[in-house]
């Protein structure tokens, strides 16, 4: 497999050091895993990686830094003396933003440095550069948006205190409501119930008590049961469409939340992403219902994954691209191979 053509480097020499500002390398960090993007500054990607989880309020700073190296150290050997910069989407970093950029400048060097949370990055991938709203629904919830320079947010305190219409709040709302039914304080009806017995293989409602409570105690396999609560939706159950409604409804309030506070006055638009919008119709279609019932708004559904949000954020900030020309960025990650064995990276042209 051919290897991509090495954009020129440039050089600027800065206090005795040589910095190269043609090659730079996006770094997603999330709660399951991570990836590298290496890419050129006008946006052209060159190869990517992946590693382990970077999420820095659970893994702590020397676990977080461990799993960095793993990361990044097939990326050093490929490309290390030709990157200049980095470009960063972490998860859990909202309350040690400044903690973690210190321990990176430490432990990165003298190239250039940003650093974005998940949701910062998420918005400039679906955003473009524009004013705008994300409301996003994936194992967690939340609304962020930009006007101007002002910036705000709704949203995102997690499962235990919040996620309102997130995956993991339908899945448990699903449970709940199917079992509220069962027991007879919530109408009647059986399809959402005999649904999920069908999906556990249980028996009955002890031995789908039993798995629920061994093998979906972890949020995200709580939020799995999202999808069954959608295919129950498109099959007309009655309980998984009134629930798709008030998942809807949550998070347009976190959109009417965000939209007062940065005061748009004509409307907003307002892009929707996360695992549950994307691909969950009944979702969307009653998201889009929710958010659009106000007057002036317009709704969209968008991919917004943080590595092209780094890259956005790169060539919107720092390179200074219109919204005009980020409309026309796309990195084809689908042409793009992980590392093999080893941690040796394959690369593809894109």
């Amino acid at each position: 497999m051919r290897s991509p053509e090495r954009a020129p480097a440039v050089y600027i020499a800065v206090s005795g050091f040589r910095f190269v500002t043609s090659i730079l390398v996006a770094v997603d960090g999330g709660g399951s895993g991570s990836r590298a993007l290496v890419f050129e500054r006008r946006g052209r990607a060159l190869a990517l990686f992946e590693g382990p989880p970077l999420n820095y309020a659970v893994l702590g700073p020397t676990a977080f830094l461990e799993n960095l190296r793993s990361l990044l150290g097939p990326v050093l050997r490929e490309f290390g003396k030709d990157v200049g910069g980095y470009v960063f989407s972490l998860a859990g970093i909202s309350a040690y933003r400044r903690e973690v950029e210190e321990l990176l400048r430490r432990e990165i060097g003298p190239v250039e440095l940003w650093v974005l949370t998940d949701i910062e990055a998420a918005y400039a991938a679906a955003a473009r550069g524009r004013d705008a709203i994300l409301v996003s629904s994936g194992t967690g919830s939340f609304a962020y948006g930009r006007r101007g320079r002002a910036e705000a947010r709704a949203g995102g305190w997690g499962y235990l205190f919040g996620d309102e219409g997130s995956a993991y709040w339908i899945g448990r709302e699903f449970v709940r409501r199917s079992l509220m039914r069962y027991d007879g304080r919530l109408g009647v009806g059986d399809t959402s119930l005999r649904l999920l017995l069908e999906e556990l293989g249980a028996a009955g409602v002890s031995d789908a008590l039993g798995r629920l409570y061994r093998e979906y105690a972890a949020p995200s396999r709580v939020a799995e049961l999202a999808k069954l609560a959608c295919r129950a939706a498109e099959l007309g159950c009655e309980l998984a469409l009134e629930l798709m409604g008030d998942a809807a409804r949550e998070l347009e309030r976190m959109v009417s939340a965000v939209e007062r506070k940065l005061g748009f006055e004509e409307g907003a638009v307002v892009y929707g992403t996360g695992s549950a919008v994307l691909g969950c119709r009944p979702l969307s279609d009653a998201l889009r219902f929710e958010v659009e019932s106000r007057r002036g708004r317009r709704f969209e559904v968008r991919r917004a994954p943080p590595l092209l949000g780094c890259v956005l954020y790169y060539m919107s900030s720092i390179e200074g691209y219109d919204v005009e020309s980020l409309e026309k960025v796309g990195l084809p990650e689908e042409g793009l191979q992980s590392p093999g064995p080893g941690g040796d990276p394959r690369r593809s042209r894109p």
